[in-house]
């Protein structure tokens, strides 16, 4: 495993980490397995939020984390009523102090390594959050030793062009972002990450398989090629070729798409890409990404060049 700096934080972090977003309620003890099997092989750096799995993603991650005090953990406060686009802000100081502590106890630890607050939609809704007592409070709770560092992640679903985050980075106030990162939505590669090398801010890449389900997603070939059909017909891409081509994608050969994916987003100055797993072998499969130099030039060019324009994700 290879180790890179989380902007001024100072962490060395793990090039890949582990989204535990799901499988805590499905199967508990696969879960455990897996994380256990991440860190053996050197991942060292975790993200949660108090919504995944109703909680059970944080209870069932203490769990798995004991005397595993080496492994940093990323969680979150999500202030909406939902993770859906136009769910209403409800934010308040109150609850966000509430769902903290609340990780705080289902985790098993006495600080959060970076705490966020989570899926930031509208930039009228983050000056909401920097202003009503939210922020504050994450600042209450760094300042108690609860928290170590704060960060902010974006709704890249409601956000394609990450409008929130190039609002928020500038303003020095947050250590850590996490952004949307995909060979099908490549837009933070111009417009955040420039930003965050400028103002040392740590990178963690969310959905580097861009969402992914088994009809459509970057998880394997048929469903890569479906979701590029879901682009064309949301205008996101033209109706004409190469797009309709069964072998659009055969030059990313001999890498499966999954790893394809992973090494694009590994080629560029991220701090983390963080992709979620539910069994030790689909993790196996995932770390033959981590080999430098990721992706050629001519691939990763030929990717900008067919979906760089992308704006919004289709699922």
């Amino acid at each position: 495993m290879r180790y890179r700096q989380l902007g001024r934080t100072g962490l060395q972090v793990s090039e890949l980490s582990y989204g535990a977003a799901r499988g805590a309620t499905e199967d508990p003890a696969q879960f455990i397995a897996t994380v256990h099997a991440a860190i053996e092989h050197g991942i060292n750096f975790i993200d949660t939020a108090t919504g995944y799995d109703g909680g059970d993603s944080e209870r069932v991650l203490g769990e798995a984390l004991q005397g595993h005090d080496e492994v940093f953990v990323e969680t979150k406060y999500c202030p909406y009523e939902s993770y859906a686009v136009g769910a209403k802000y409800v934010g308040t100081p109150e609850a966000l102090l509430a769902s903290a502590e609340e990780s705080l106890r289902r985790l098993r630890r006495d600080h959060l390594d970076v705490f966020l607050g989570h899926g930031i939609r509208t930039l009228e809704s983050f000056e909401r959050f920097m202003n009503d007592g939210c922020y504050d409070a994450m600042v209450k709770l760094r300042d108690q030793g609860k928290v170590r560092f704060l960060g902010i992640s974006e709704l890249s679903e409601g956000d394609g062009t990450h409008q929130v985050l190039q609002r928020a980075v500038p303003t020095g106030t947050f250590d850590v972002v996490m952004l949307t990162l995909n060979f099908m939505l490549q837009t933070a590669a111009d417009s955040v990450l420039p930003l965050c090398r400028q103002h040392n801010v740590g990178t963690v890449v969310m959905m580097p398989l861009n969402q992914a389900s088994r009809q459509s997603g970057l998880v394997s070939l048929p469903a890569a090629l479906e979701l590029v059909r879901r682009h064309i017909a949301a205008g996101n891409l033209p109706d004409q070729p190469p797009y309709h081509d069964p072998d659009l994608l055969a030059f990313l050969e001999p890498y499966p798409v999954p790893e394809a994916a992973l090494r694009f987003v590994l080629a560029h100055d991220v701090s983390t890409c963080c992709a979620g797993t539910r069994s030790p072998e689909r993790l196996q499969a995932n770390l033959r990404a981590i080999d430098p130099p990721y992706l050629d030039s001519v691939r990763l060019q030929r990717l900008r060049e067919l979906f760089g324009g992308i704006q919004r994700q289709a699922f």
